[in-house]
C-alpha cells in the first residue's frame, strides 16, 4: 500500500483524487488503486532545503521494487509535481509486509462514516 504524503506550505491546488490517479500509474498500483493513499498536508512550519513540497512515500517492500523501480518512480513523482510548477523533494522508504495492520470500521448501520 503506497501512502503518499505531500507537505507544503501553500496550499497545491491540486486535488488528491487527481494526484492518486496519476501516481497510481507512477508506482504500479493501477489495477488496484484502492491500495494507494494520498494525502496532501498543508503545513505552518517545516524546515527545508528549498522545495516547494516534500513528499514522503510508504510503501510495501515487493520483489519488483527494487532500487531502481523505486528510484525512477521518485523521479517521475517529482517530474509530476514539477508540471504542476512545484519543486518536490521526494522520498521513499519500504517496509517488511509481515509488519503491516490495518483496521476499519463502519457505523451500526453497516456503512462508513460521512465526516
Amino acid at each position: 500500500m503506497p501512502l503518499v504524503k505531500l507537505f507544503s506550505r501553500r496550499a497545491l491546488g491540486i486535488p488528491a483524487t487527481t494526484l492518486h490517479q496519476s501516481l497510481a500509474g507512477i508506482w504500479k498500483v493501477a489495477a488496484t488503486p484502492q491500495v494507494m493513499k494520498v494525502l496532501c498536508i498543508q503545513v505552518t512550519d517545516e524546515s527545508t532545503t528549498g522545495e516547494d513540497v516534500y513528499v514522503d512515500i510508504r510503501a510495501k517492500a515487493k520483489p519488483d521494487r527494487t532500487p531502481e523501480v523505486v528510484q525512477k518512480a521518485c523521479e517521475e513523482t517529482a517530474a509530476l509535481l514539477a508540471q504542476h510548477g512545484f519543486s518536490a523533494q521526494v522520498r521513499a522508504e519500504l517496509y517488511e509486509p509481515s509488519l503491516q495492520y490495518t483496521a476499519s470500521a463502519t457505523t451500526s448501520t453497516g456503512e462508513r462514516s460521512k465526516l
